[in-house]
C-alpha cells in the first residue's frame, strides 16, 4: 500500500516538472531512446545550454496528462505518435535547428555483446600493446593468429572478425575494448517535432530533409515551372529572352508565309522561288538557259 502511494506521488511531481516545462517552451521534440548509450546522452545534455533546449526522461502516459492539462487539444495529436523508447526534448529555438544539430552528432562507442556491426571490422596486423596470457585464447577464439613480439601479442595480419550486419559476441567485445577499437556510431534519431502554439506536428523527413533529394526536387519542380511558363508565354526575367526568340522566330514563319520582303526574309523568299521555280520547269520541261 505505501508503495502504491509512493509511485503515485512520484508520477504526479513528474506531471508537474512536465507542465511547467510545457508552459514554459513553444516546442516539443521527441528523439528515440532505444540503444541510446549514456555515454552519449551526457554529451547531448551538454549541447543544452549551446543550443537553448531542456531534455527529459519520463513516462509517455505522464507526459500526455501533462499536455492534457496545458494543451487539451493537442494531445490526440501526439499520443499516437508516442511509440518505443523516447526522450523529449522541450525548446524556444527554432526545432529546426537544433534537429539538424542533434542527427550530425555522433559518437565511437565500444561494442557490447548483441550489438550490430554497423560496418565490416577489421583487427589489423600489428602489435597489440598487450602483454601474452589468457586473453591469447580469446585470440584463437576467433581465428586471430598471433604471434609475441617484443613482450605483446602481435596480430599477424588483418583479419575481417564482423561483417556489417553480424551480432557482436561477448568474446568479440571484449577483444575489440582491449585493442581500442570502437566500431559503434552512436547517434541521436530525431523522430519528430510538434509546435504547441500552432499546432503543427513536424515529422523526422520535413524536419530533417535529405539535402540531396530535396535539391533534385527543385531543380525539376523548376524545370516544369519553366516549360510550362514557356508554354504558355509568361513573361519574367528568365523567360524573357527565349520569348523574344519565339517569338522572332514565329514573326519569321509568318512573313515568309505571307511572302512580306524584308531583310530578314529576302533570303529565305529567294531560295523558296528558286526552288519552285525549279519544280516548275521540270514538270513543264524546259531547260536551263
Amino acid at each position: 500500500m505505501t508503495m502504491r502511494v509512493k509511485v503515485s506521488k512520484r508520477k504526479e511531481e513528474m506531471r508537474k516538472g512536465f507542465e511547467e516545462l510545457l508552459k514554459k517552451h513553444r516546442y516539443l521534440i521527441v528523439i528515440d531512446a532505444y540503444r541510446l548509450k549514456a555515454s552519449m546522452l551526457n554529451e547531448v545534455r551538454r549541447l543544452q545550454s549551446e543550443l537553448g533546449f531542456r531534455i527529459k526522461g519520463g513516462k509517455k502516459r505522464v507526459l500526455l496528462k501533462a499536455v492534457e492539462n496545458v494543451y487539451p487539444d493537442s494531445v490526440s495529436d501526439l499520443e499516437k505518435k508516442f511509440e518505443g523508447q523516447i526522450l523529449f526534448i522541450f525548446t524556444n529555438e527554432n526545432p529546426f535547428k537544433i534537429a539538424s544539430k542533434l542527427d550530425k552528432f555522433e559518437m565511437a562507442m565500444e561494442a557490447s555483446p548483441g550489438d550490430i556491426a554497423p560496418e565490416d571490422i577489421v583487427i589489423p596486423e600489428g602489435n597489440t600493446g598487450i602483454p601474452p596470457g589468457p586473453v591469447i585464447g580469446l585470440f584463437s577464439a576467433l581465428s586471430i593468429p598471433t604471434k609475441i613480439v617484443a613482450g605483446a601479442i602481435y596480430v599477424a595480419k588483418d583479419v575481417l572478425v564482423a561483417k556489417k550486419g553480424d551480432k557482436i559476441s561477448a568474446n568479440l567485445a571484449n577483444i575489440l575494448s582491449k585493442l581500442g577499437i570502437k566500431p559503434i556510431k552512436s547517434r541521436v534519431y530525431v523522430k519528430f517535432a510538434y509546435d504547441f502554439h500552432d499546432k503543427i506536428l513536424i515529422d523526422r523527413d520535413l524536419l530533417i530533409p535529405d539535402i540531396e533529394k530535396l535539391k533534385e526536387d527543385i531543380e525539376n519542380a523548376y524545370r516544369r515551372a519553366y516549360s510550362l511558363a514557356i508554354g504558355i508565354e509568361y513573361i519574367t526575367r528568365d523567360t524573357i529572352v527565349p520569348l523574344l526568340m519565339k517569338a522572332v522566330s514565329h514573326a519569321n514563319a509568318l512573313a515568309v508565309e505571307a511572302e512580306y520582303i524584308d531583310k530578314s526574309t529576302i533570303g529565305k523568299l529567294i531560295t523558296i522561288a528558286v526552288s519552285r521555280a525549279r519544280l516548275l520547269q521540270s514538270k513543264v520541261g524546259v531547260e536551263d538557259a
